[in-house]
């Protein structure tokens, strides 16, 4: 017999079936056994009966739930229901479901752990579908994919976008992220204010994703203070405020600066060339911060070309940037002025004369100096400080001489345009010869020592060697001798002039005792008295520049003024002296043709004066500290003690002749015809004094010093009467 064995899983057989396999084996065993078996086996009736009823294959199957109705991949499902047997199998979505297991209400199963998606599960016995099931929602595993925007600021929103994204759960950093709008492949949520930049992940039933990289929370940078508040070029500046960490660019206006040290609070930038005043700004991420005010950048100052030498005194031509801003110019510790504004690329200083030598040039702006890069040597430049000149002794040329400082062997002068050749005396004075006199014009005098000019002096030549021509003197006079009318005129001026001025008196000497003509004699007697005038004029101008009070300091700081003043009073008394000797020569015909109004007009002005020039002089102190004087009691001057023998010395010959007084009245009537009525008076006064000489000289009394009644003495206490008069002779 053969048999043939067909293989049937445990799990599926029948208690009945398991029976009929161990009675064959025992019949295999045993034929007898077999037989008798076989024969009770083919009996219908006994079969049925021991046996329960086989399920029938048409029984009602019903397939109800699944729970959780919520899964995901790798999640063990119940689907509930009735009439399900052993052997019953659960796809989902044609995928069999592993482990499996079953009993009459319910069917549990394993989802595929790479299960991506469901949309039905289907039971099976053997392939007959027995039901199916789609009320259930399957979780996918989420994916992220991007952001967007890839940072955000508290308050904005932010999209995530991936996969599975319905149903997940956001954190940042750890931190819950509330959700606003939610789909499948969207997740939308709002930065939180106090959220930071951390990793983002989400989490669901079908697992969590994140971003490779963690999200940035960015914040604006906010800036509420610079120090300093203003700068130059290459400063550097800390900046302070909030966000100021990372990638943030910093500007001053159009400018991009140099980041250094970088912290949350506070950033160290350096202000880089070519920056301007404006706003000072941080920005990130396209969002910016700005300070409140603008940041100031002041002009920085370059100094491009500095002489390496200059003359002293002289002019210092320097070119660069931001001349404009300087404040102050130093040389070494010297502040120079300008000669006038300075533009952005050019200023000239003016150096004056004692300025320091290699020294550098010092800009200062803003406080801050800025220096050349090499020193400035000084060398000394002459100084001319006036001219005078008077008649040479032949009459035809001048002499003259020129005053000013730093003078030497070797300074070069010219004066209108011509070389001067000159005769070196010293430091600060040379004396010059000019075979004519210089054109009554104003003149330009320069002074040159090597390459270095001096600053040029315009001379006004039709001061017939004077600093202030004589058609000027009766026009300044009376004035009040206030800075407008003395302009110009300073110690140096006053010494010149005194200096032309005793020329005329030595000329005046020599003349008188050569007796000369009329004419001559009255264009030296209105010198003598102009140079009077000037003599005021340097007077009053001299005052005016003394320092008042009558302190030591004060005192000490006039001594040099004092000391001319002293000299100019003597000199007054020496013009005055001249004018008598030069007079004592007129003979009675010759008087008018002396230019006696004009000379008498003089010296009416010059008495006007007085007042004033002492009033300029008033409690202005000169000495040396142990004897102090006024100086307007050196000033004080006796215009009749000075005058007066002059006017007495016009009639020499008029007293010495002896005739009685009424026949000197006369001729001195007749010679003072021509000044007026009132100035008449005057010298017929003068002249009453010596009445009582006349008369005893006629009658053959005593004459001269000591007569009686006789009122009329020379200075010097000499009788008048002693003078040689052309009329006499």
């Amino acid at each position: 017999m053969v048999f043939t064995v067909r293989r049937i899983s445990s799990t599926n057989m029948s208690a009945a079936t398991r029976g009929c396999l161990a009675l064959l084996t025992l019949l295999i065993a045993s034929p007898a056994i077999l037989a008798t078996t076989a024969l009770a086996a083919l009996s219908p009736a006994r079969a049925r009966a021991a046996d329960p009823a086989p399920a029938s294959a048409d029984a009602a199957v019903t397939v109800t739930a699944v729970a959780p109705e919520q899964f995901a991949a790798g999640a063990t499902i119940t689907i509930s229901g009735t009439g399900f047997v052993a052997g019953d199998t659960i796809k989902l979505d044609g995928k069999l479901l592993a482990d499996i297991t079953v009993d009459d209400k319910s069917i549990k199963g394993t989802i595929p752990a790479k299960a991506s998606a469901a949309k039905k599960f289907t039971v099976f016995r053997g392939p007959k579908k027995l039901g199916e099931l789609t009320s259930f929602t399957f979780v996918p595993a989420p994916k992220l994919t991007s952001a967007s925007p890839k940072f955000a600021a508290p308050g904005e929103t932010v999209t995530l976008k991936g996969k599975g994204l319905d149903t997940v759960a956001l954190t940042i950093g750890g931190v819950a992220i509330p959700v606003v709008e939610q789909t499948r492949t969207t997740f939308e949520f709002v930065v939180p204010e106090a959220l930071q930049t951390g990793p983002v992940k989400v989490t669901s039933l079908g697992g969590e994703a994140g971003l490779k990289t963690d999200y940035e929370v960015f914040r604006a940078p906010v800036l509420t203070s610079a120090e300093p508040a203003s700068a130059f070029e290459g400063d550097s500046v800390i900046v302070k405020g909030e966000h100021l960490l990372g990638k943030v660019k910093f500007k001053l206006g159009s400018k991009s600066l140099k980041l250094g040290e970088q912290a949350a609070t506070q950033a160290s930038l350096t202000v880089v060339k070519g920056s301007k005043t404006g706003p000072l700004s941080a920005s990130a991420r396209g969002k910016s911060g700005s300070l409140a005010a603008d940041f100031t950048v002041f002009p920085t100052p370059v100094l491009t070309t500095v002489p390496k030498e200059v003359g002293a005194p002289g002019e210092l031509k320097v070119s660069g940037k931001n001349l404009d801003a300087v404040a102050t110019w130093r040389l070494g510790q010297l502040t120079l002025t300008p000669a006038q504004a300075a533009s952005a690329g050019k200023v000239v200083l003016v150096i004056p004369a004692g300025a320091p030598s290699d020294q550098p040039l010092i800009a200062v702006s803003q406080g801050r100096e800025f220096t050349s890069k090499k020193p400035v040597a000084t060398v000394k430049t002459p100084i001319v400080r006036g001219l005078a000149f008077w008649p040479d002794a032949a009459g035809k040329g001048v002499e003259g001489v020129i005053r000013g400082a730093d003078f030497s062997s070797k300074t070069t002068f010219n004066f209108a345009g011509k070389s001067l050749k000159t005769s070196f005396v010293a430091d600060d004075r040379v004396e010059f010869k000019l075979a004519k006199s210089p054109a009554a014009a104003k003149l330009a005098l320069k002074a040159k020592a090597g390459k270095y000019s001096g600053a040029p002096l315009e001379v006004d030549a039709s001061g017939g060697g004077y600093r202030v021509p004589a058609d000027q003197l009766a026009a300044l006079l009376p004035g009040d001798f206030k800075d407008d009318v003395l302009k110009g005129y300073d110690l140096v001026a006053a010494q010149l002039d005194l200096e032309a001025s005793a020329h005329l008196v030595s000329a005046v000497e020599g003349a008188a005792q050569q007796g000369p003509e009329g004419e001559r004699v009255a264009a030296l007697g209105l010198r003598l008295a102009q140079d009077l005038q000037r003599v005021a004029l340097a007077q009053a101008a001299l005052c005016s520049a003394m320092t008042t009070g009558k302190g030591k300091d004060q005192a000490a700081s006039n001594a040099a003024a004092g000391e001319l003043l002293r000299q100019s009073k003597i000199h007054a008394q020496a013009l005055g002296g001249g004018l008598q000797k030069l007079w004592a020569t007129l003979g009675h015909d010759e008087l008018a043709a002396a230019g006696l109004p004009a000379v008498d007009a003089a010296v009416v002005a010059l008495a006007a004066a007085g007042p004033k020039v002492q009033a300029a002089c008033k409690n202005r102190f000169y000495g040396d500290g142990k004897l102090v004087t006024e100086a307007s009691t050196t000033v004080t001057l006796d215009v009749g003690r000075l005058y007066n023998p002059s006017i007495s010395a016009a009639f020499t010959d008029v007293l010495a002749q002896g005739k009685n007084w009424a026949a000197v009245e006369k001729a001195v009537g007749e010679r003072l015809a021509a000044l007026p009525v009132a100035r008449r008076k005057v010298w017929q006064d003068v002249l009453k004094a010596s009445k009582s000489a006349v008369e005893a000289a006629a009658t053959g009394g005593v004459t001269g010093k000591g007569a009686t009644g006789d009122k009329h003495v020379e200075t010097q206490g000499k009788p008048t009467g002693t003078g040689k008069g052309k009329g006499g002779k």
